[in-house]
């Protein structure tokens, strides 16, 4: 089943969606849950268990997060689901960055090499093509490769980021006197500064934020025109 969102583990169904698929069968490959990693009391508790932020991130600094950068990248997947070894690279990359742990040097780089080689679909997209990045996740997993601090310090994938060429900063990566702002057209966007703002809405050919930037009441609009009479269907 395709996917839900149009960012990494954005699937909101409570199941068949394929990143957090992906998510599961890291967990059992790593033993140790790595997307619901926080202890709780709940019944439904995850197998493999849940250990907890440090706890986790010490499991796969101890030879776990190696061996599953080996394993993915140099054997035939397990359970591929239609998908490939590098983008279950970055699924096995971004539950490593969401609790800090330390990705060595030679796996950066493979993660930076293998980000071109995997296809990009619309930001919507049938389930059966829907097996590479979508091109916001694409924005994400690049903007994570380039602000990752790998010392420990946990990524926050969904912290609101410049959409400034070459910037993405957070709130806690800007500089004095900086502060990030919503377009003020679509509200969907950030930047840190107007020279930031004016790179990405005069951006490449198919890159810039002008071809998308859409008033509500325009995505409606463009909505109904798309679909005309029928129903609206879900972005899957």
């Amino acid at each position: 089943m395709g996917r839900w969102g149009e960012l990494l583990f954005e699937d909101l169904a409570p199941t068949g969606d394929s990143d957090l698929d992906q998510a599961s069968i890291i967990s059992e490959d790593a033993g140790v849950e790595l997307w619901m990693y926080d202890i709780t009391d709940d019944n439904e508790r995850p197998d493999p268990p849940a250990k907890g932020l440090e706890a986790t991130r010490a499991h796969l600094n101890d030879g776990v997060l190696h061996r599953l950068f080996i394993d993915y990248s140099s054997k035939p997947l397990k359970d591929d689901m239609g998908q490939s070894k590098e983008l279950r690279l970055v699924f096995l990359a971004a539950l490593a960055m969401r609790v800090g742990a330390t990705i060595e040097p030679a796996f950066m780089e493979l993660l930076h090499g293998n980000v071109g080689n995997i296809p990009v679909a619309p930001k919507y997209s049938l389930p059966l093509f829907d097996t590479g990045f979508r091109g916001p996740m694409k924005d994400q997993f690049e903007a994570a490769l380039k602000h990752y601090k790998n010392d420990g310090t946990p990524y926050d994938f969904y912290a609101p980021r410049c959409k400034g060429k070459d910037c993405a900063k957070s709130k806690d990566e800007l500089n004095n006197g900086e502060k990030l702002m919503k377009c003020g057209k679509c509200g969907e966007v950030y930047y840190c500064s107007k020279e930031c703002q004016k790179s990405d809405y005069l951006g490449g050919t198919g890159k810039a934020h002008k071809r998308v930037c859409m008033t509500e009441e325009e995505k409606e609009e463009k909505e109904k025109k798309r679909w005309g009479n029928g129903p609206i269907f879900m972005n899957v």
